[in-house]
């Protein structure tokens, strides 16, 4: 982190007045990089703050609670929340990037805050780093209104980032990612999940729970999306009959895959292919 803190002078520190020539959902109305913080904030703030602390440790203090600051890590504040944080025994190198309290709820919409949940671990800090060293370059430009919409993306894509974990599987996490690759791999095949979960090591409370907090959502429905993405895949890639393509992507039934496909994707099977299939 000394080595990017060279290079990391922000000359534009207010983007909110620059005219955007694609406006993306969160514009951005201030940023700034500090390499060595010491002082606390007590603050009532009137914005959406998300406050990468990229070294160092501290304290944050919301509503009488208290959460410890151990970087990479981000911490939030949120328009009308009184909040105290800081730095102890030291400094603290944080990015902050502030939105309009307009943005709030499209921030939860989206699943980038969680109201209860003030501060979080970076998973991934390289990739953090990465996202902070373009926006540093942008924020150099002598011409804001010409990187803006840029600095926007990058913005955006950083708080994503420190939600999503790094991009290898963490070790505990292996054996449920090896047992979704089998479903990935054998679409066709009718899983017992019981099974499936003891061919892993696992009971079958413990399978389903590990399963929903690496993969996102419970293995039958996980099935189901594959086998519908696969369906959607081959009929737009490839010249197979509806029938053909519902056997392939695992449904036994064309009339059964057809009802599902529509519940899902919104379209026909047919109307599907119609719409998305390859020019050639």
């Amino acid at each position: 982190m000394n080595a990017l803190s060279k290079n990391m002078d922000f000359l534009t520190k207010h983007w909110a007045p620059y005219r955007r020539k694609y406006p993306a959902l969160f514009p951005l109305v201030s940023s700034d990089f500090l390499p060595a913080k010491t002082n606390w904030l007590r603050a009532r703030f009137d914005t959406c703050n998300f406050s990468m602390i990229l070294r160092g440790e501290g304290r944050f203090e919301r509503a009488g609670k208290c959460w410890p600051v151990q970087a990479p890590c981000v911490i939030t504040q949120w328009p009308g929340e009184p909040v105290a944080y800081g730095p102890t025994g030291g400094t603290w190198a944080e990015w902050y990037l502030v939105y309009d309290r307009s943005r709030l709820r499209r921030f939860r919409e989206r699943g980038l805050v969680d109201p209860s949940k003030p501060v979080w671990p970076v998973a991934d800090p390289a990739s953090l780093r990465v996202h902070l060293a373009e926006f540093s370059a942008l924020a150099r430009s002598s011409d804001p209104e010409w990187v803006v919409d840029r600095a926007d993306r990058i913005a955006e894509r950083a708080i994503l980032d420190t939600w999503l974990p790094p991009g290898a599987p963490m070790e505990d996490d292996s054996e449920i990612r090896a047992a979704a690759a089998g479903l990935r791999e054998s679409l066709s095949t009718i899983w017992d999940f019981d099974k499936l979960a003891a061919r892993h090591g696992f009971s079958t409370t413990t399978f389903r729970r590990r399963w929903v907090e690496v993969i996102g959502t419970p293995p039958a429905r996980y099935l189901q999306q594959l086998r519908i993405a696969e369906a959607c895949r081959l009929l737009v890639e490839s010249p197979l009959q509806i029938k053909a393509v519902a056997v392939a992507a695992g449904f036994e039934d064309e009339f059964y895959f057809s009802r599902r496909f529509r519940i899902e994707v919104g379209q026909s099977p047919r109307e599907y292919r119609k719409t998305y299939r390859l020019r050639r």
